[in-house]
């Protein structure tokens, strides 16, 4: 028997490459025309024959030969083929029997009229519009009855998800026309009155009630919408209050058009300690502490405080953050931070306090800001000691397809700051800083990134500024192949001491070469920090190479300047994400 049916399997790939036909055991099917692979496969799915073994008795052969008429008949009408020919021939060999199935499909039956009748409210449901615009088998379509049973599917998938759950359909008919060359859809639903959110019950919680439900953002009496639920589970997981958290709708609790929500939580730990190190080529190695108070109190008050060592900076910061009435688009905070930074132009202390009220809606965060800031620098010879209080605002916006692998995606920051004498500060000020970044992927060509930052200084006395208000340029995210911050006027010794604008740009094309993981990538930047009328950009190129690692994505770039030197090369390392 084994023999045979090696036999068998042989003769069978021997006709399969000789007459470009479907063989399948004892029966081969070629299918007339140009029919699509779906039609070869449903039929091969409709066929019975082929379980029958070689030594099965003759009259057995016989019958399901007779039978395979039939079933290829209802696998073709199962995707619109009402009139095709079939035609079939049964022969007994030594090792076997053999039936070849010719099937010449036909034309494919046309949807001349679809009609689709809901009574109830869901007939008036602006998103059921959308819907109908999507659903399959318009006037002109051939029929497919996966895609028609598909419409019925979508209509109570719709009705689940925004609340008719009396929904039902009341007929559903698929009628062919006499000739076969036609079809008409007829299907009428019943969908009964929309029901609406009802009372939310929540469990026990660390947090004042009605602040969770304004983080929920689940009104009650709007109407029924599961992707509101999911909406809201997303809401109160995303301020990391809770460990878990769990948004249900009592659909078998529902009671005179109502759906009761309950909410489960489990909060986290109130309490966390976070250590990092780190290398980035602009600051070294690097090491850091942060401590969270998630929940001060029950009004969903943070506090957090961080400690950053490095050999660029030194500092600690602390930050409260109080939740505005809409959780979800205001937040007031108030920080306090001491830093020291050397850099290769300047030596700065400062300490500032700062005010900020962050508004956030679908396009924008915006930034309104007063920042009291003292800061002594030291630049070459010169020493500064300044005082600003420094109201502002700030705006800025980020869009990608995916935060850490972009696709496309951009981001765009800007900031505008002033001071003033008659507040107590050391000069009268006007500053403007705006950066921004685009990304796009090219399919396996690749992506490019382009990067561009602007800055500009409106200041009576320059040299009363510290060094945090001052522009420089250089370094990983500026302009590479120069040290961080070496770029910019200087003293008449030398010593760069910073500018009143910046202008910098920087253009990288980067090449998967394996996976998803590693790319190499080619680079140009060129940019400067000047004084009203120096402008002298300097430019610098190079490759690279980018992994994706656990940790986010690795930087590594080799950049040369065009301004030959001993040190004519540096080596540029970052971690962090796309955008």
């Amino acid at each position: 028997m084994k023999r045979r049916a090696a036999e068998w399997a042989r003769w069978c790939l021997f006709t399969l490459l000789s007459w470009s036909g479907t063989c399948i055991a004892g029966l081969e099917i070629d299918v007339m025309g140009e029919a699509d692979a779906r039609l070869r496969s449903n039929i091969e799915a409709f066929t019975q024959l082929d379980e029958t073994p070689c030594d099965a008795p003759r009259w057995l052969i016989r019958r399901q030969r007779g039978q395979l008429d039939e079933q290829v008949k209802n696998a073709v009408r199962a995707l619109g083929y009402y009139r095709p020919v079939i035609e079939s021939a049964l022969a007994f060999e030594d090792t076997c029997w053999r039936v070849t199935l010719t099937v010449d499909p036909g034309e494919r039956t046309l949807v001349s009229k679809r009609r689709i009748l809901i009574n109830g409210d869901m007939a008036n449901d602006p998103a059921f519009e959308s819907l109908l615009a999507v659903l399959p088998l318009v006037e002109g379509d051939p029929i497919d009855h996966g895609r028609y049973e598909r419409i019925k599917s979508r209509l109570r998938n719709f009705a689940l998800e925004r609340g008719y759950f009396d929904f039902s359909i009341t007929r559903s008919v698929l009628l062919i026309a006499d000739d076969l060359t036609t079809a008409e859809i007829d299907i009428a639903a019943n969908s009964g009155s929309r029901y609406h959110l009802g009372e939310i019950s929540l469990s026990a919680a660390p947090l004042d009630a009605d602040f969770l439900r304004r983080l929920a953002d689940l009104p009650t009496g709007a109407g029924y919408d599961a992707r509101a639920l999911v909406a809201a589970t997303r809401n109160l997981e995303a301020r990391g209050y809770f460990s878990r958290v769990d948004v249900r709708a009592d659909i078998d609790g529902r009671t005179n058009g109502v759906v009761p929500v309950d909410i489960t939580l489990e909060p986290a730990a109130r309490h966390a300690w976070r250590f990092g190190a780190g290398f980035a080529t602009d600051s070294g190695p690097r090491g850091g502490v942060r401590f969270e108070n998630r929940r001060v109190n029950k009004e969903g008050h943070r506090f957090d405080a961080e400690l950053r060592v490095s050999q660029l900076e030194s500092g600690l910061t602390a930050d409260y953050q109080m939740p505005g009435f809409d959780p979800h688009k205001s937040n007031y905070s108030v920080s306090l931070g001491a830093l020291h930074e050397d850099t290769a132009s300047a030596t700065s202390d400062s300490a500032k306090l700062v005010f900020r009220h962050t508004l956030t809606d679908s396009d924008w965060t915006r930034t309104r800001f007063l920042e009291l800031l003292h800061e002594s620098s030291d630049f070459g010879d010169a020493g500064v000691n300044s005082n600003l209080v420094m109201p502002g605002i700030g705006i800025n916006r980020v869009r990608a397809d995916d935060i850490l692998r972009t696709r496309r995606g951009h981001r765009i920051n800007i900031e505008l700051r002033g001071a003033s004498e008659a507040m107590l500060s050391s000069t009268n000020l006007l500053q403007i800083r705006t950066n921004g970044k685009w990304i796009r992927r090219f399919g396996d060509a690749g992506r490019v990134v382009a990067r561009a930052e602007l800055g500009v200084t409106w200041v009576d006395d320059f040299s009363a500024l510290p060094a945090s208000v001052r522009f420089f340029a250089g370094g990983d995210n500026s302009v590479r192949g120069y040290d961080f911050d070496a770029l910019g006027p200087a003293d008449d010794r030398g010593n760069v001491i910073g500018g009143r604008h910046l202008l910098t740009a920087g253009l990288d094309y980067e090449y998967p070469v394996k996976g998803e993981d590693w790319w190499l990538a080619v680079f140009a930047d060129a940019g400067d920090a000047f004084n009203d009328t120096e402008l002298d950009l300097r430019t610098g190129a190079g490759v690279g190479f980018r992994w994706y690692s656990p940790l986010g994505r690795l930087k590594v770039d080799i950049a040369r300047p065009n301004e030959r030197s001993d040190d004519s090369w540096r080596l540029h390392i970052s971690l962090g994400v796309d955008l």
